[in-house]
Parts: structure tokens; C-alpha cells; sequence
């Protein structure tokens, strides 16, 4: 069913006559082949049949030389002449059966033996249909041809036996082989040739039919099939080279949009790094300060925010959703809502400050309430977020966060200050409703680190594994002996180094700070 229907199939016409045209060339081509051949074996036959011919009258007249001979040095010749006389005759025989068999291979091997004059007998007479002038060539007259080579080598063979070696016999043999046979054979040469020249004319005729038909299939495939499909060819170029066109303008006006989308990114990275706290006012209350921000894409969806207000410095870092442009936009809204809280409410404490910043950004985001299975553009979006302050006066940290621990490196190592496993602002995670706030004193040398997860989520090694948190430990405590900046960079090339090939996954950001106590203000002074 599926070759009938493939066959009905309009659009599978051109195939199908292409395919036809191709076999009926082949077809044609396989015509020729044979038909050339069929003449080249018959000319091979022509051309063997008269050789062997003309050799049967050679033959005949060596016979009757040599029966001469005998009969004028029959002292000197005689046994060896016999000999000569008895081979020649036995092969004079087997040439005509050959002849008479029509058998081109035993034609052939009678050419071979040339003049040997080797004794043998000759292979069995067979039976075939013969050509009516071929017949009467043989079989015609009287004396017939094939009468007159039979009455020709028993003649000969009763000289070479020595039983009819006489002045009359040889006389007869002499007539025999330089006038009769040798018209007969003249006869059947002829006829040979004759029966030759038509074989190969219609062989030839046929082999030129076969040429004009091909010729014919070639020109009918050119106007039927080739023409069409030609014209179809031009027909589907003129449209690609259409849809080319079209492609192209598109493509120029996509890459004139996508440098315009990239202008705009990049306008946007500058707004965003606007946002970026300057640390100049925070270094004045710290003994060191840092910042590794690094955007996946052009723009982040990270956010490190610093301020210094009433003796205080307030340390802040946010791992918005996804990255790039929506996390980046997702920064501006946390930051918008972070500095209206900061201003507003005047307060210190962590946890009331990250419980107030889920709420507003709850609000901005309008995922506050419940949302609507039926509505498709539905968000809910939020993020992770940890806030430090320090208080200069009594040199005290206070630390709350959400999925973001803090990282104290002290001289005998790296402590982990673990988070509260909450997430802010999104609408299908249930609202926090307390924070974890750790109070710690800060000891002279130590160091706080709030880094978000694309940093240790990095891959790379082999086999293939996360950097994680121990490796960050690991630099960390290695790189005590200088400056944060220092520090970061080497992290940063640290990073690079483990990820090797292998592209980064996240936007990732380490806020580093060196918080002065009193008794680092004294050697700072000293």
C-alpha cells in the first residue's frame, strides 16, 4: 500500500520518470554491449573460418609436393616423406570437420598447428542447422567440396602407406590439389565472407538502432523530464535566493536590534555598578574592605550594598533569581526597598530589617498574595540574602541571614556562621516569620566573608565536581598574609584555574571585610 500510494503520489512523478529514463538507458546500453559483442565475435569467426580455408588448399598442395618428390627420390624420401603426407592429411581431415562443426574453438586449434602436419583423428562429425549457401558450399556439385577433401586424403593417405604410390595417382592427387580443390575452396571462402559481410551489416544495423533509440530516450528525458525539472530548479532558486534576501534584511535588522539590546545592557551594567556601595566611606570604619563581583552575563543578579550611619556599618549581599537581565532588575527592586527600610525605620537590628525587606519586596513584586492558577504570567520570584553590622563602639558584629552564611577567619582557621535555611519574597515558599541573629565580638586580626553559592557552585576537575566550601576555606586561610584585595584575586584566579575549559554557571560575589577593634586602632596609631 505505502509503494502504491508513494507511486500515485504527483509530487513523486518526476522520480518516477527520472528512474524509468535512467533503466531504459541502461537497457539500451546493455543492447549495445551485446550487439557489439555478437559482431566482434562474429568477425572473430569469419576471420578463423577463411584462415583455416585457405590453409586446407596449402595443406593439399604440400600433400602433392611431397608425393612427387616421392615419386622422383623414392630411395632418399620415402619413409620420412610418408610420414609427412600421413600428418598432413589427418590435419587437412580435421580442419573441414572443424569447418563442417562450425566449432570455433577447434577452429582456432587447427590455426595453432599451422603446418605441423601432426597425426590425429579428426572429432566427430555433428549435426547442425547451416546457412543454405554454406550447405551447397559444402554439400553442392558434384564432385561436392566434401567429397572431393575425403577422396583427396584417402588418396593421400594410400601414398603415404605406399599402397597406391603411382605416376596416375599422383597425377591425380597433383589435379586435385592445384585445381579442383582449390576452386571449391575458393567457393567456400567466399560464401564464408559473403554469409560474414551480412552477418555484421545487421549486426551493425541492429548496434546503429540501438545508438538512434538512446540518442532518442536522451533527448526525450532532456525535453520531458530534464527541461521541467530544469525550470523547477530555477523556479526554487528564484525563491531561496528570495527567501535569502528576506533572511538577510532580517538578520541585519536582528543585528541592529541585538546591538541596540547590547547598548542597552551595557548602559544598564554602568547603572548597576552605580549601585555598587563605594567603599571609601566603609574603609573608614574597617580596617580593610573588598568586593569580588563578577555578572554571568553583562548584568548580575547579585547585589552587595554598604552604608555607615550612627557608628555603625551595615554590610549587605543578595543572590537574586536567575541572572542576567531579570536578575539584575530583581536587584534594583531589593535595593529600592532596602534603602526606603534603611531610611524609614531607622533600625539595627538584622533580623527586623530582612523580615521588613521580605515584606516590601513582597509587595513591589506583587507576590503578596496567593497567585491565580489560571494566570500564566504569574511571577515569583525572590532571593537569598545575609546582613552584617558593625559596631564601631563596642567592635561587635551582629549577623542574620537567609541562605547565606558568614564566614569568620580567625588565626586558628575558617568558622562557618551558618544561615536560616529562608528565602525571601517568593510567593510559593511560606513567609518567614524569624530570624537567627548571632552577636559576636570582633578579636584583632579577624576577618568576615559573605559570598554568595554561584562561587563555590563552580565546576571543574576531573572527574567533574563543584570548587565548594571546603576548597574555599582552604584559600582563605592561605591568603592571610595579605590584603583583602590581594585575597579576592587570588580567589578569583584560583576559580579560573580549577573551572579550566569549562564555562562558569552563576553569577558569583565574595564581600570581604577587616572589621578594627581597639587594639588594632592602638597598633594603627603606633
Amino acid at each position: 500500500m505505502k509503494l502504491a500510494s508513494w507511486i500515485t503520489d504527483a509530487r513523486n512523478l518526476p522520480t518516477i520518470a527520472y528512474s524509468l529514463g535512467l533503466l531504459i538507458l541502461g537497457l539500451l546500453a546493455s543492447g549495445i554491449w551485446y550487439s557489439t559483442s555478437l559482431l566482434i565475435q562474429e568477425q572473430n569467426r569469419i576471420g578463423v573460418e577463411v584462415n583455416v580455408a585457405g590453409r586446407q588448399r596449402m595443406l593439399s598442395q604440400r600433400i602433392a609436393m611431397v608425393s612427387q618428390d616421392m615419386l622422383r627420390f623414392e630411395t632418399v624420401l620415402n619413409a620420412q616423406s610418408r610420414d609427412v603426407i600421413k600428418g598432413c592429411a589427418d590435419l587437412l581431415l580435421r580442419a573441414h570437420v572443424a569447418l563442417l562443426n562450425g566449432k570455433v574453438d577447434r577452429l582456432q586449434s587447427s590455426i595453432e598447428e599451422g603446418l605441423s602436419c601432426r597425426s590425429g583423428a579428426p572429432d566427430p562429425l555433428v549435426a547442425r542447422d547451416m546457412d543454405e549457401s554454406i550447405d551447397r558450399a559444402f554439400y553442392g556439385g558434384v564432385p561436392s567440396l566434401d567429397e572431393l577433401v575425403r577422396e583427396y586424403v584417402r588418396l593421400a593417405d594410400g601414398i603415404s602407406s605406399g599402397s597406391e604410390l603411382s605416376e596416375k595417382k599422383i597425377e591425380d592427387l597433383v589435379q586435385l590439389a592445384y585445381l579442383t580443390l582449390p576452386q571449391k575452396l575458393n567457393k567456400l571462402v567466399y560464401e564464408l565472407q559473403k554469409k560474414g559481410e551480412v552477418s555484421i551489416a545487421s549486426l551493425s544495423r541492429f548496434s546503429m538502432f540501438m545508438w538512434i533509440a538512446t540518442l532518442i530516450v536522451i533527448a526525450l528525458e532532456v525535453i520531458i523530464i530534464f527541461r521541467p525539472m530544469a525550470r523547477k530548479i530555477n523556479t526554487t532558486m528564484e525563491q531561496l535566493n528570495t527567501a535569502l534576501a528576506r533572511v538577510t534584511r532580517r538578520e541585519a535588522a536582528l543585528a541592529d536590534a541585538n546591538e541596540q539590546i547590547l547598548e542597552s545592557i551595557n548602559y544598564a551594567r554602568k547603572i548597576q555598578e552605580g549601585i555598587l556601595p563605594d567603599l571609601k566611606e566603609a574603609r573608614q570604619s574597617v580596617g580593610d574592605i573588598a568586593v569580588l563581583w563578577e555578572p554571568l552575563q553583562v548584568v548580575s543578579g547579585d547585589f552587595v550594598w554598604t552604608s555607615r550611619r550612627n557608628g555603625k556599618l551595615f554590610l549587605f549581599i543578595a543572590d537574586c533569581t536567575g541572572h542576567g537581565v531579570p536578575g539584575a532588575l530583581i536587584t534594583v527592586v531589593v535595593a529600592a526597598a532596602l534603602e526606603q527600610l534603611l531610611e524609614e525605620e531607622q533600625s539595627d537590628d538584622p533580623e527586623t530589617i530582612l523580615l521588613a525587606l521580605d515584606d516590601s519586596v513582597r509587595k513591589r513584586l506583587k507576590q503578596d498574595m496567593p497567585a491565580d492558577p489560571n494566570d500564566p504570567t504569574a511571577t515569583d520570584d525572590g532571593f537569598e540574602a545575609a546582613l552584617m553590622i558593625f559596631d564601631e563602639n563596642d567592635a561587635t558584629i551582629c549577623y542574620a541571614g537567609a541562605g547565606i552564611p558568614l564566614l569568620v577567619k580567625t588565626d586558628e582557621g575558617v568558622e562557618r556562621i551558618s544561615a536560616d535555611r529562608h528565602r525571601l519574597a517568593y510567593r510559593s515558599l511560606r513567609k518567614p516569620d524569624a530570624f537567627k541573629v548571632t552577636t559576636r565580638a570582633v578579636q584583632p586580626g579577624e576577618s568576615y566573608y559573605l559570598t554568595t553559592d554561584g562561587t563555590t557552585d563552580h565546576v571543574g576537575g576531573a572527574p567533574k565536581r563543584t570548587f565548594g566550601r571546603k576548597r574555599f576555606a582552604n584559600v582563605l586561610a592561605t591568603t592571610s598574609n595579605i590584603d583583602l584585595t590581594g585575597q579576592l584575586e587570588d580567589l578569583d584566579r584560583q576559580l579560573h584555574a580549577f573551572r579550566g575549559s569549562e564555562p562558569p554557571r552563576d553569577d558569583y560575589t565574595v564581600l570581604a571585610v577587616t572589621p578594627l577593634t581597639d587594639t588594632s586602632r592602638a597598633q594603627n596609631a603606633a
